[in-house]
């Protein structure tokens, strides 16, 4: 009785003369070889690396003639585009391996161009000594740093920006608009551990000028109201209140936040009044990933990547498609520290509860600064101390 697997030797000579009667000839040349090696890195792993010399952002004859491999990939796959991000070691100024990493990457983006790749097919970035993938305790380390990463971003993206268009031109049409959310915002700490903070809340709506946001966690207890003229953020838990004078938008409300304030405003490109201009600008890949399920209910699933962050969303399927599912990872971070919001109880039009807008400070609240206005945003045991 033969082991499972075994062949005869007839059964061998016959399955060999069947594989070179039906298979192609493989590439003769090195050269056939190295670009098949190439393109099937890229298919696997969907990047390649190329290694620089010490404190220079010269090729190295080796990587040009990967350059000349990448660059014939590329030209045979016009959907494909390249993230071309510059990395270095940790030896000199924050601020010299800035530079340094973005002209190696764009030293590379130079390259191809010159190989006939369209310079609009590909995006540069310089992440400095931020991303090792090496301890930086060695030189071998240090020489496993120096490089230049090629991310593929392409496939056919017509899916899921046209996904996206779709939901922003149906919320944008909603004057009024209010839903639930659970949201998770990870903290990495200096000892590389991820801490999560949980929260629940709620979110209400008015176009254009009208808002009210509840925020709820373990730790805190914050309301946001916005009238188009004052915001008010009042910390219940803490019995302080903050208030900006942000005359407007609720568009212009949130970029003063991120922009003049400095508070950090997750998910909130979802209040926009037009999502898609909002995020499409700095999209450089987009996914349509087919169907997942949230909560109990079927949504579509796309993913989409930025220089700094990636992330998806999941959305209702239908006519009138609204989110179900945020995640943002923020790429330029070490860790890679994520948020996420899941949205239910999506309402609009009449069956939104009426709202004055007027915030309720509570007796005996004490006034702060917008400053110092995080509210508790962070319990003690979640903050990170310098020199720790």
């Amino acid at each position: 009785m033969k082991r499972p697997g075994s062949r005869s030797a007839f059964g061998s000579a016959a399955l060999l003369s069947l594989i070179l009667a039906v298979t192609p000839a493989f590439p003769q040349t090195p050269d056939q070889v190295r670009r098949m090696a190439v393109e099937d890195e890229f298919k696997t792993k969907g990047d390649y690396t190329l290694r620089f010399d010490y404190d220079q952002s010269d090729i190295l004859p080796e990587a040009k003639t990967a350059l000349e491999d990448i660059a014939a990939v590329l030209k045979s796959s016009p959907s494909l585009r390249l993230l071309i991000v510059g990395h270095t070691d940790n030896i000199g100024s924050s601020d010299f391996n800035a530079r340094l990493s973005l002209e190696r990457a764009n030293a590379v983006r130079s390259d191809l161009i010159k190989r006939g790749v369209p310079g609009d097919r590909l995006v540069t970035e310089g992440a400095g000594e931020e991303r090792p993938v090496a301890s930086n305790d060695t030189e071998e380390g240090r020489s496993l740093n120096r490089r230049v990463q090629l991310v593929r971003i392409g496939v056919d993206e017509t899916a899921a920006r046209d996904m996206l268009r779709r939901m922003s031109e149906y919320l944008a049409r909603q004057k009024v608009i209010a839903f639930d959310y659970d949201s998770t915002l990870e903290v990495v700490t200096h000892a590389h551990q991820k801490l999560a903070v949980a929260s629940s809340g709620s979110v209400l709506l008015n176009r254009p000028d009208k808002l009210r946001v509840t925020r709820k966690g373990g730790f805190a207890d914050t309301e946001l109201v916005f009238d188009g003229a004052t915001a008010t953020l009042i910390g219940k838990n803490a019995n302080v209140y903050a208030q900006a004078s942000v005359p407007g938008s609720v568009d212009h409300l949130v970029n003063e936040f991120r922009e003049t304030f400095r508070l950090p405003v997750p998910g909130a490109d979802l209040l926009a009044s037009d999502i898609h201009a909002q995020l499409s600008p700095d999209i450089i890949g987009a996914q349509d990933l087919g169907s997942g399920v949230v909560r109990g209910r079927e949504c579509d699933h796309l993913a989409f990547r930025t220089t700094e962050a990636d992330w998806q969303i999941w959305m209702t399927q239908g006519d009138n498609p609204v989110p179900c599912r945020l995640t943002v990872t923020s790429t330029h971070l070490e860790g890679w520290p994520e948020y996420s919001v899941d949205i239910t109880n999506v309402r609009t039009g009449a069956d939104v509860p009426s709202d004055d807008f007027v915030a309720q400070v509570p007796g005996g609240a004490r006034k702060i600064e917008h400053d110092d206005a995080l509210l508790g945003e962070l319990p003690p045991n979640f903050t990170i101390k310098k020199g720790s």
